[in-house]
């Protein structure tokens, strides 16, 4: 459900990224891949990073993640990017996500939108430290293929995937 008030979108009042759509789109297999790498570590070699809503019941983190992912809020993001680049710019790849990580000519998903803030912030400052990249079909096709995975997923709950959320 986007949030809006009237007709004005959240996102409305932020700039538009310019980099969102030349940021590379990664299948869930990839990520998968490089989470069960032994010689890498989720928060040092990259980072998962879950785009949810204000809303307060946060529905959008609820019935599981990518394991390790940090909550980010979509709405407050550009405000705070300045802190965000300074925390994790020394990450090499920081993956952005939100419900299905919607990409087109029409439509900017929450996750791909804040990839698309922090690459700019990046390329603006000439950090090549990190990098944004998009996960491919978000946490839909996430737990859609690895809900029984506890390596790859946590805080699975089958029960809430029940309940359309839109």
């Amino acid at each position: 459900m986007a949030e809006t008030n009237g007709d004005k979108n959240w996102w409305d009042d932020f700039p538009t990224p310019a980099s969102t759509h030349s940021l590379e789109r990664w299948p869930r297999d990839k990520v998968a891949a490089l989470m069960h790498e032994s010689t890498l570590k989720n928060g040092a070699d990259f980072l998962v990073v879950a785009n949810a809503t204000t809303d307060v019941r946060r529905t959008d983190f609820g019935g599981g993640t990518v394991k390790g992912a940090i909550n980010v809020h979509a709405q407050t993001f550009y405000l705070q990017l300045d802190e965000f680049v300074a925390k994790y710019s020394t990450i090499p790849i920081i993956f952005f996500f939100c419900n299905s990580s919607s990409l087109s000519e029409f439509k900017i998903g929450r996750g791909p939108r804040c990839a698309g803030w922090y690459q700019d912030a990046l390329d603006a400052k000439n950090i090549k430290t990190s990098r944004a990249v998009i996960l491919a079909a978000g946490i839909k096709g996430w737990i859609n293929q690895y809900k029984n995975d506890t390596e790859l997923t946590q805080d699975f709950d089958e029960e809430w995937w029940k309940i359309d959320h839109n």
